[in-house]
């Protein structure tokens, strides 16, 4: 058994970027992750810890307050957030979604008056702006968790994928970036890929699962006792579901097993389960 080559997995790299120190005497945010790239953006990461938005869902009592790039030129840039809000991630995902040839960052933004959103961060004569955004979740508190980044309809161009309000609604969204906008292009229930308080932001998984030469997402069931393998290529259907031996809780990683992508799943217990379609 070998571990699955990121390049195969497209986005995995954007998903789960290396893991940077965590909470220090420099304010650090806790369990923070900073994202390498290999395009116009080198690396990203998330500062400025603030305990001004009360949530609390990834375990830490701060979040951050600002997003700092260091460009592929050396030009360090940083985009600071109005005061009622923070991004409440710990995962910055480089990528070029419109296939630019410059890459854009995509973070979870949530405010005090209007909840969470999706937005995408980039350099605009420059200085960092946030570019388009997603819709928000319509009050504070009520977090979405990123799935995954990747060409899900087949179409050439790369989707956003996450959960909305992963421990209370469960439902799956999917979002391109089209002229300027973030398009919905998809959308389906039964779907959870976080556990309230934890830091682990990755239970999902990306691979062409069904061998249609088109990525598919693999997220569980919305209480967590079952895996979905989800195709977007079309529509929205399911390849497959497996039961699972417990609730997922912990980040998925990907393997190849005789050719195919399986899915390591992080159960309950610090257990680790294969599963696929």
């Amino acid at each position: 058994m070998r571990a699955l080559p990121l390049v195969l997995l497209g986005l995995l790299a954007a998903q789960f970027p290396a893991a940077a120190a965590g909470a220090n005497a420099t304010g650090d945010l806790p369990q923070a992750r900073t994202a390498r790239g290999n395009g116009s953006i080198a690396e990203a990461r998330l500062v400025h810890p603030t305990d001004r938005y009360r949530h609390f869902v990834l375990g830490a009592e701060v979040e951050a307050a600002g997003l700092q790039v260091r460009l592929k030129d050396g030009r360090t840039l940083q985009i600071d957030l109005p005061a009622d809000q923070v991004f409440e991630d710990r995962r910055p995902r480089i990528v070029d979604l419109d296939g630019d040839g410059r890459d854009e960052v995509v973070l979870v933004r949530s405010s005090l008056k209007t909840g969470s959103a999706i937005v995408v961060v980039a350099e605009r004569n420059g200085m960092l702006a946030i570019v388009a955004e997603g819709p928000p979740t319509g009050a504070p508190r009520r977090w979405l968790n990123p799935a995954g980044i990747a060409d899900f309809d087949g179409d050439g161009h790369l989707d956003i994928a996450y959960v909305q309000q992963p421990h209370a609604v469960g439902r799956l969204r999917v979002f391109t970036l089209r002229n300027g906008a973030l398009v919905e292009i998809a959308a389906t229930g039964n779907t959870s890929n976080h556990v309230a308080g934890s830091d682990q932001m990755g239970l999902a998984a990306i691979a062409d699962f069904d061998g249609d030469g088109v990525a598919d997402l693999a997220v569980p069931s919305f209480d967590r006792t079952r895996l979905r393998f989800l195709s977007f290529k079309g529509r929205v259907h399911e390849i497959g579901t497996k039961p699972l031996n417990g609730q997922a809780v912990a980040d998925f990683t990907l393997v190849v097993t005789a050719g195919h992508p399986v899915v390591e799943v992080g159960l309950a217990g610090g257990r680790r389960e294969q599963v696929w379609p």
